[in-house]
């Protein structure tokens, strides 16, 4: 479970440095304490937040069919944006591409932790 946990957080420090890299409108330092940072604060809010966020709006997950998935994780990224003063998107647009590549790191490494039985 931690060691999920830890590549969780190296998951969203690379796919940060993507979307800083791949996304316009992204201004990020490239410092390292401030990935780890972010990564950190990305991974915490994902664990905890995102699951009560999907609880609260599930009817609406399930009446679009799981596309309103996307507006709480853009949520959860602008939430983290505006409390982390190393990171700025500005753009809907770069919000969405952002997320996109969050979730297929983030969907990458939970498909390698996860245990088969």
């Amino acid at each position: 479970m931690i060691i999920g946990f830890l590549f969780r957080i190296i998951a969203n420090a690379l796919a940060i440095l993507a979307a800083a890299w791949l996304v316009p409108n992204i201004v990020f330092n490239y410092e390292f304490i401030a990935l780890l940072k972010l990564a950190l604060i990305l991974a915490l809010v994902n664990t905890f937040l995102k699951p009560v966020l999907k609880l609260i709006f599930s009817p609406l997950i399930l009446i679009t069919l799981g596309l309103f998935t996307f507006v709480i994780n853009i949520f959860l990224l602008w939430l983290v944006v505006y409390f982390t003063p190393e990171l700025s998107i500005s753009g809907f647009y770069a919000y969405f591409l952002t997320t996109l590549i969050l979730s297929a790191f983030n969907f990458i490494v939970s498909a390698a932790t996860n245990k088969r039985d």
